[in-house]
């Protein structure tokens, strides 16, 4: 708050715009990013210090084969969704790292990372309650 300005940035995901099945705990603490950072934006309004949110499409790293699986679903089941989700990790992480610092620089509310959470943001948007049903066909989610 002493500083002349500052940036808070908190990085979310693209499943803190949208939640989709077998992601329940991953979207909620994504969302719970989300809230956050629009809360804490509104309350320094008035100040130097400005609050960014990230929300990261398919970053090329390797949180999807570390993530935990649910018991939701088969081994089987989880094992062609990783396939899928790997197929869609293509952004190098050191792009997604520049393009974070512009939103930076720039002062900017909010950072979608990729085209995928751009469509993912988009089609959210257009509609809110029925966004899986279009995103299954896109995605083949």
């Amino acid at each position: 708050m002493q500083r002349p300005n500052a940036q808070i940035v908190n990085v979310s995901s693209a499943f803190g715009l949208i939640g989709p099945p077998g992601q329940t705990a991953y979207s909620t603490a994504k969302f719970g990013i989300r809230g956050f950072s629009e809360a804490l934006r509104h309350e320094l309004e008035n100040t130097d210090v400005g609050v960014t949110q990230v929300h990261p499409g398919g970053v090329n790293t390797s949180i999807a084969r570390n993530a935990r699986v649910t018991s939701e679903f088969s081994e089987e089941e989880n094992e062609t969704r990783l396939a899928n989700i790997q197929a869609i990790l293509k952004m190098p992480p050191d792009r997604a790292a520049e393009i974070i610092a512009t939103g930076i620089e720039k002062g900017r509310k909010r950072v979608l990372i990729g085209s995928d959470a751009r469509a993912i943001d988009i089609i959210n948007r257009l509609t809110p309650t029925g966004y899986w049903s279009v995103l299954k066909k896109l995605f083949g989610a």
